[in-house]
């Protein structure tokens, strides 16, 4: 059959009901008869090819061409085959695509050279670019881009040794997957998958390559370098047909490559796996991005492919059902952790090592029983050394006393007791004495941080991701501490829980429960609150003179360099508290009594002597706070043991009516100042603890309204 038009619409012929009937009978590609038509020159829509690409048989016949044309949007690719009806009528050429199985590009080379290795490239013209680059190896390709190579017929590659070179992108490394196993699948005796350079742009192929002058000694060194490429999980053994073949999903192959780890939750159903790398243990949250890279690497390193989002997202959520439900309930650690009468404190270092510390010592152990998290700001503690005492850590703190110290080497070994209640460590000084500098060495013994220090959380939210992130808060260069997080503080010392939505969810809740070490530092007062006063140990630092003064480089170095002989020191004082903490008996237990006996136990000093100091710093935090409290300091001055021997009772309503009247108007329009009965009500609550200090007694009743009954100290 003639067509004297070769621009006009190729099977535009008059479509008759038995062409109708023979079009679904066309099967075969078959080569250009001798008798068949001449191809035509140009495409009815698309104009003339920028470029034309023979597909021949094993024998050299023509099958069809692959065109390209450079239209205005951008390049298309048509094929052009030759197919004749299996009942009736004579070959003809149309604008259609291949039948299945679609042949290879480059047959009629597999043919000629059946010993040569084969390279199989992305497209035509990269193919054409690899036979130029590559005289010793046979180079195909698949008609129809890399979307569709499992449609090709790939059985010339069996007995074949195959290399798989791709475009440097996303869709090449796909095709290049796809093609390994069908390669191996037709019976390939090998496959290989090349990894194109690192330093080469997106897209990067074979064509490339030629064009940025390369030589067939480094193509072939290229080729050289690739790693055999594994078959998946699930995929037929080599040799078998692959036809009517199922891929196996990467959601069930990567579920199949985690059979080595272990999926448990916490106490509250938030769901962890534990997984071997290099020898040790490591513990992350399911969700968290550290457990995404590995199954990552694990899919990587298994099929050589590249894990999907989804496949990784529907996986995610099978490992979290498998934790909560069945898999067993395990406390997490951050930092210090306990197991039976041991402790365990966290080196943070690559090893995933630890300090265990016993009644009869310490020692640094490989994968410790309990449960570490580690968040991505937390850095290494230095290896401890043994045999260190205490009093180095004295030159490189600068506070005004002994007492002081004592104080602080005290809340250094509390925090490092897996559970509170903690002390606030408050650090009090004039400009330049160096607050700053001492948070950080005191937190660098503890818990050390890529950022040690920071600014005051905008909300209990923050304030309960940095503490479910770190072991120890601190908080610097604070010019006050507002009411909201005073609150917060207090009830983190000593072990409340707090509870928040959780983001992207109505009713789904957030909860962190337990205690924090805590260090403030600033320049005024910061324990005005009661509550956060009872709480605290406050240190006052002495100031800096010109003479005194060192950089702070060279400071921190030498601190650095004793470091490890200090925390040996800290780790001494841990394991004598384990050893004398059942013998410790506290004639009067003042507030914190746990860290009170805690410290005692640690027998830095001699017996008692922490005790005395304690109960003097709490004294002078409690003064403090009660002259910075507007409301106590106005009850002292008007309810004296001579003008109310009994005390007084009365109303909130009129005890604020009085104490208005006694008070300046600038307290009065202070925000710290009562302006409703209510609020003097709840004030009460909170100056009660101060006033008791002097000896006041405060209690409140309802006998059929509510009283406030305040008693002066006794005269004398």
């Amino acid at each position: 059959m003639s067509r004297p038009d070769p621009f006009a619409p190729i099977g535009a012929t008059r479509d008759t009901a038995a062409a109708k009937a023979n079009r679904k009978a066309w099967a075969i590609v078959v080569p250009v008869p001798a008798d068949a038509p001449a191809a035509p020159t140009a495409h009815y829509k698309l104009g003339k090819p920028a470029a034309t690409w023979i597909y021949p048989d094993a024998a050299g016949a023509v099958l069809g061409y692959v065109l390209r044309f450079n239209a205005a949007e951008e390049k298309q690719f048509r094929p052009l085959t030759l197919w004749r009806p299996v009942v009736g009528g004579a070959a003809e050429w149309r604008w259609e695509s291949w039948p299945p199985k679609r042949p290879l590009y480059g047959l009629r080379r597999l043919a000629e050279r059946p010993s040569a290795p084969v390279v199989v490239c992305e497209g035509e013209k990269a193919s054409d670019a690899a036979t130029g680059l590559l005289p010793d190896f046979v180079v195909v390709t698949s008609p129809n881009g890399s979307k569709s190579a499992g449609k090709a017929d790939w059985s010339p590659l069996h007995g074949r040794v195959v290399t798989v070179w791709p475009d440097a992108d996303t869709a090449g490394l796909e095709y290049a997957r796809q093609v390994a196993e069908l390669a191996e699948a037709a019976g390939a005796t090998s496959v290989a998958i090349v990894s194109p350079p690192a330093d080469v742009a997106v897209g990067w192929d074979a064509a490339d390559a030629l064009a940025d002058g390369w030589s067939a000694a480094r193509a072939a060194e290229l080729l050289a370098a690739a790693p055999a490429a594994p078959l998946p999980i699930g995929a037929p053994a080599a040799g078998s047909s692959g036809r009517d073949r199922r891929r196996t999903p990467q959601r069930d192959l990567l579920i199949g490559l985690t059979e080595f780890c272990e999926f448990w939750h916490d106490a509250n159903r938030i769901a962890y796996a534990t997984f071997t790398v290099n020898g040790h243990n490591e513990h992350w949250p399911v969700r968290s991005r550290d457990f995404r890279m590995f199954l990552s690497n694990r899919f990587y390193e298994e099929t050589g492919g590249a894990l999907g989002g989804q496949a990784l997202e529907d996986a995610i959520r099978i490992f979290e059902a498998r934790a909560v439900n069945d898999g067993p309930e395990y406390e997490p650690f951050v930092r210090v952790g306990r197991r039976g009468k041991e402790l365990f404190i966290d080196l943070c270092d690559g090893r995933w090592r630890a300090v265990k510390i016993t009644a009869t010592g310490w020692s640094v152990v490989d994968n410790p029983p309990v449960k570490f998290l580690r968040s991505s700001s937390m850095r290494s503690l230095p290896e401890p050394e043994a045999g260190g005492v205490i009093e180095v850590l004295r030159e490189f703190l600068n506070v005004r006393s002994d007492d002081d110290f004592m104080l602080v080497v005290a809340w250094l070994v509390a925090a490092l007791r897996e559970r509170g209640p903690y002390p606030v460590l408050v650090l009090n000084g004039e400009q330049g004495t160096g607050k700053s500098v001492f948070s950080r060495m005191v937190r660098s013994l503890v818990d050390p941080s890529a950022a040690p220090i920071r600014a005051v959380p905008k909300d209990d939210r923050d304030l309960v991701v940095s503490a479910s992130n770190s072991r120890v808060l601190a908080f610097d260069n604070l010019s006050g501490v507002p009411a909201w997080f005073a609150d917060a503080l207090a009830r983190l010392a000593t072990g409340s829980g707090f509870a928040t939505r959780m983001l992207h969810t109505d009713r789904e809740e957030f909860i962190f429960e337990g205690a924090r070490p805590i260090v403030l530092n600033g320049i005024p007062s910061l324990t005005d609150r009661a509550d956060l006063a009872d709480r605290a140990l406050t240190i006052h630092l002495a100031e800096i003179s010109e003479n005194e003064r060192k950089p702070e480089d060279e400071m921190l170095a030498a601190f650095e360099a004793k470091r490890a002989a200090i925390l040996g020191a800290l780790f001494d004082a841990v394991s004598a508290a384990l050893r004398n903490l059942s013998k410790v008996k506290l004639e009067r237990a003042p507030r914190m009594a746990d860290f009170a006996k805690w410290i005692t136990a640690a027998e830095l000093w001699e017996p008692g002597a922490f005790l005395d100091v304690y109960r003097e710093n709490r004294r002078d935090v409690i003064e403090s706070s009660f002259e910075g409290s507007l409301m106590a300091v106005a009850i002292k001055d008007w309810i004296s043991p001579v003008e109310y021997p009994d005390g007084w009772t009365g109303t909130a309503t009129e005890l604020l009516s009085i104490l208005n009247g006694r008070v300046s108007e600038g307290v009065r329009r202070s925000r710290m100042w009562p302006d409703t009965a209510q609020r003097l009500g709840n004030g009460i609550d909170r100056v009660a603890p101060l006033l008791r200090s002097k000896g006041f007694v405060v209690e409140r009743r309802h006998s059929g309204q509510r009283l406030i009954t305040i008693v002066p100290p006794k005269a004398g």
